[in-house]
């Protein structure tokens, strides 16, 4: 919430921070900022373990195979999922996936009507409600672009689970999401017929 003094805060309990320094912009009245946490379940695929040979042999897409608002998805491998790692590890149609390795942030819509399963390095981002995955797909290009999504360690970084749990994202309703998502979408389709005009 916004403070009298114009800063906001986030109240756990009887406990109120400041956290005006996490605001990353100004967002229109109507809207709310929420941590990520609270609007999606979330979860990491399995880790590649060559000792354990039982289960279903699957495939599985990991951070390699995920690019911004799109999938490249020849030649997968396959390992052995047992049930519980079937339903923990399974994407479907609308879940955002985001690399929690590599180029970290980076993040994209399962829009195939065919389950697939992650490999440990992606984090799977399941709605608890009513959200437009393509809206949040968006914030996390913004926030990749403008620095406000970070990794931890030297060298290959990574996104970790309780990182993405706590990242400041706004909340609308679903029409206004859809309406950006849509207007996004038709700037990016005049950009992509004004490049093919000039080749």
């Amino acid at each position: 919430f916004k403070g009298l003094d114009n800063f906001y805060y986030e109240q756990i309990g009887e406990q109120v921070i400041c956290i005006d320094d996490e605001i990353p912009f100004e967002i229109p009245d109507g809207w709310r900022w929420c941590r990520l946490g609270s609007l999606f379940c979330h979860n990491t695929g399995k880790a590649l373990n060559a000792a354990v040979t039982s289960g279903k042999m699957l495939t599985y897409i990991t951070t390699s195979n995920v690019y911004w608002d799109s999938f490249e998805l020849t030649n997968l491998k396959s390992m052995p999922f047992s049930d519980d790692e079937i339903e923990k590890c399974t994407v479907e149609k609308g879940d955002l996936l985001v690399c929690e390795g590599g180029d970290i942030g980076r993040a994209a819509v399962w829009n195939y009507d065919e389950p697939m399963r992650i490999q440990n390095h992606l984090h799977r981002l399941r709605a608890y409600g009513n959200l437009n995955p393509y809206f949040y797909q968006n914030v996390f290009c913004l926030y990749k672009s403008i620095g406000k999504i970070k990794g931890n360690g030297i060298g290959l970084q990574t996104l970790s689970s309780s990182q993405l749990h706590g990242i400041l994202v706004p909340l609308l309703s679903i029409d206004e999401q859809e309406r950006i998502v849509e207007k996004i979408h038709e700037i990016f389709s005049y950009i992509d017929s004004i490049e093919a005009s000039l080749n």
